[in-house]
């Protein structure tokens, strides 16, 4: 639809009333009432950091500012705007329908005053933040003289269109200084590119799939030039440049690259937009650009996390952080006094869990409302105008990160918080949503907000949980198997159900709750099992490694599943001697299969179990079994009678069974505990005496 915002030529395209990013639409003139300063700017640069409780990440940014359109303002070379999220170190939190920013942008700001508590605000100025959040922007594109925000475009930067902005704030604009001069067109009689192929044309984004495009007049060199997809996060309004490190070859007649989930906004930062499905440009080194005559469909999209550094794109993975090998969501007090949202989210977490395996559950209540980097996996509703406005649910998901025994970074999602609006107008159901009564879908909503939890992004597919629009009397409820299945199965088998070497314990396949091998003497290894609620499920398969080698399986059992979810056992009495692991593999009906993080056990009688040996120890020397299913270090704390740590040491140790020669030379005769911890968050202890 269109709509006239004022006179002249200057028109706003509005897109069709539905939800974009889980947002309704704010009228530009109800926004700028709310705003007490709009102004006119560019992001200079970026800086996050922790309020004052640790709890949250914030990022801040300076504001260049062109002009101003309302309000009055001082200081107009260093204008602090705040925005939720950022990256600190190893410590990353990332919330869906949150504004990000990244240097070099540019457009019209819709400003409040900062509302949160214990941000330390810049010597002697205020902090603002955008009205609305994503809302609360209008970004320009100074290539081709235009402007985007969710759900409307601006066709031109003219006369009409700061004529309709002044009519909105009621204020004329005032010029402080220039815009950024557009870019500069092409020498003549250089020709445009043309792009006569897309392979191949179904594809992921953040999964290293790599797109061919072929056509003529590329360039022998990518210099300067580079390609774009469509933004998922807004339908397409705008564009997002593939990062540099995503371009394998680029020559006059062929370009390789990698499809992002995390590309440029063209920008020289990530601020984390996904390539979406629709036509590609190519932009040449001479700054000639053309779009394709067909279009590529973006079939999932896995979240990507910046590395440290800022240059290098991580896949964040789940790890195992309850007694069930999985995950459990908290339902805060404002939740749970609502049932049919609780009935509604837990038939989300099921509709996850039985289509992908999943493990997540539903934990013990939450003791507040409180969403913060606390450790607590927390969904509630909101408090007011906790959300930005007109935002219907956000996942904040907390990411951590470490270096694993290879020196590779591993990020993992260490907390996940969902919150909803407490003022929208929720079916909860189990009866649809009906469009006439303006209801949105909760449990639609649900299911897409546990999609972002799950580490999948927004797409541009009309039927996929994780389409970036939902509208009013829409149900979505159940996940496209192409899309939404694949995309959160490729998290999972890739990453989430595999020790990573550092981060945490892998992630049990659901609907397993937990896996323990153990080795006798006499009978042989005894493998056992528990499952909860079974679903997506047709039978286990037992293996044993050829020795020590992890990366050869040989198949040793089936066992067939049970009318009544339990507990399962399976003897394996053909074990060899020496040191080998076990895993137990879950057939799914799809012909795939999960595999358990292996576990790795001796046939001396017992299982590979850390042990000290002679106990009481004699020598200045402690002998130590210890087994290791990774390689990489681990630190040991020894403590005396009266809990004293008296000694710390880091060993190095090697996948498979190791025996570490540890120096007590220093410790006095007595009783001790000695404490361990790998890598892979695995920690125990042992008592012993030194004579």
């Amino acid at each position: 639809m269109v709509a006239l915002l004022g006179t002249g030529q200057s028109q706003a395209q509005v897109a069709p009333p539905e939800t974009q990013c889980l947002m309704l639409p704010l009228e530009p003139a109800y926004r700028a009432r709310q705003s007490a300063l709009v102004v006119e700017a560019q992001v200079l640069d970026a800086q996050s950091f922790w309020d004052a409780g640790h709890a949250r990440l914030f990022t801040r940014h300076r504001l260049r500012v062109f002009s101003l359109l309302k309000g009055q303002l001082a200081d107009t070379t260093g204008l602090t705007l705040i925005t939720e999220g950022g990256r600190l170190g190893f410590d990353q939190q990332v919330l869906s329908s949150t504004l990000r920013l990244a240097p070099g942008q540019t457009g019209v700001f819709f400003l409040t005053p900062a509302p949160w508590a214990g941000l330390p605000a810049p010597k002697g100025r205020a902090c603002w933040t955008p009205f609305g959040s994503e809302q609360g922007f209008i970004e320009y594109n100074l290539t081709d003289g235009t402007a985007t925000e969710p759900f409307r475009t601006y066709p031109a930067l003219d006369a009409a269109f700061y004529k309709v902005m002044g009519q909105f704030t009621g204020q004329a604009r005032q010029v402080l200084r220039a815009l950024p001069a557009r870019r500069v067109a092409a020498p003549l009689g250089t020709l445009a590119p043309v792009i006569a192929s897309l392979s191949p044309q179904t594809l992921p984004a953040g999964a290293e799939a790599v797109l061919t495009i072929t056509g003529n007049g590329f360039g022998s060199a990518r210099g300067n030039g580079f390609v774009e997809f469509r933004n998922a996060d807004d339908g397409g309004a705008t564009s997002v440049k593939a990062r540099p490190a995503d371009y394998l070859t680029w020559t006059d007649t062929r370009i390789q690259v990698r499809v992002p989930s995390a590309a440029n906004g063209g920008q020289p930062v990530s601020n984390g937009h996904p390539a979406g499905s629709g036509p590609v440009r190519v932009t040449t080194n001479d700054q000639l650009a053309s779009e394709s005559p067909s279009a590529v469909t973006i079939i999932y999209a896995l979240t990507n996390v910046e590395n440290i550094d800022g240059k290098l794109l991580q896949r964040p993975n789940h790890i195992a952080q309850n007694a069930s090998g999985g995950l459990s969501f908290r339902f805060s007090p404002n939740f749970l006094a609502n049932a049919a949202a609780v009935a509604a989210m837990q038939r989300a977490l099921t509709t996850w869990r039985c289509a992908t395996g999943m493990n997540w559950e539903t934990g013990t209540p939450a003791p507040t409302n409180t969403i913060a980097d606390d450790d607590q996996n927390v969904v509630a509703f909101d408090a007011g105008a906790q959300l930005p406005a007109r935002v219907l649910g956000r996942t904040t998901t907390y990411y951590s990160g470490c270096f694993a025994p290879s020196g590779k970074v591993v990020f993992w999602a260490r907390e996940i918080d969902i919150q909803y609006d407490d003022a929208a107008i929720f079916q909860f159901g189990p009866s649809p949503a009906v469009g006439s009564l303006n209801q949105i879908d909760f449990e639609t909503v649900a299911v897409h907000e546990l999609g972002h939890a799950h580490q999948l992004g927004h797409l541009i597919l009309p039927g996929a949980v994780m389409h970036f629009a939902v509208g009013r009397g829409q149900n979505n409820r159940a996940l496209n198997p192409l899309s939404d299945v694949a995309g959160g199965r490729q998290v999972l088998r890739a990453r989430s159900f595999k020790n990573l070497g550092c981060g945490g314990p892998a992630m049990l396949p659901a609907p397993l709750t937990s896996f323990n091998a153990e080795s006798t003497r006499d009978v042989g290894v005894r493998l056992s099992w528990t499952t909860r609620d079974e679903c997506f499920l047709t039978s286990f398969v037992v293996e044993r490694s050829l020795g020590s080698d992890t990366t050869a399986w040989k198949p040793v059992g089936t066992v067939a599943t049970q009318p009544t979810a339990g507990q399962y056992q399976f003897v394996d009495t053909q074990a060899p001697a020496g040191l080998y692991y076990y895993r137990l593999l879950l057939a799914r009906p799809d012909g795939s299969r999960d595999a358990v993080a292996p576990q790795v056990l001796t046939s001396e009688g017992a299982s590979a179990t850390v042990s000290i040996f002679p106990n009481p120890v004699t020598g200045e020397k402690l002998s130590l079994q210890y087994p290791a299913a990774l390689a990489g270090p681990v630190l040991f704390r020894f403590y005396d009678a009266l809990g004293r740590r008296v000694l710390t040491k880091s060993v190095a140790t090697n996948a498979g069974l190791n025996i570490l020669p540890l120096n007590v030379a220093s410790l006095i005769p007595g009783f001790y505990i000695l404490n361990w911890q790998d890598a892979q968050g695995n920690s125990g202890s042992r008592k012993f005496v030194r004579q």
